[in-house]
């Protein structure tokens, strides 16, 4: 049996976008880029560092025009720097119309 195996409930997708996003509770508004998306789960890079068990609103819009945007809340599970930009890894908990 393959060991490398994906062991998520959903696939991560890689997607090439940009997204919109502000921390509950902040009127500011930041950018990032997506790096992979699945139905649980968001990847994306930021310039802003971000604090764990952070809740974030973001808008992803896909560069397709005949896809809607997703508005989404996520949770940051992980934050990685790579001294030029951090990724951020969150959980989806809501997403909207």
């Amino acid at each position: 049996m393959n060991k490398n195996l994906e062991k998520r409930d959903f696939l991560r997708m890689p997607i090439d976008c940009r997204l919109r996003y502000s921390v509950v509770g902040d009127n500011r508004e930041f950018q990032g880029k997506v790096i992979n998306l699945s139905n649980k789960g968001i990847l994306f890079t930021s310039r802003q560092r971000l604090e764990v068990g952070s809740l974030l609103t973001l808008v992803l819009t896909p560069s397709q025009t005949n896809t809607p945007p997703m508005h989404a809340t996520v949770k940051v599970t992980r934050v990685v720097s790579n001294r030029v930009q951090y990724e951020v890894a969150g959980i989806i908990r809501r997403k909207f119309d």
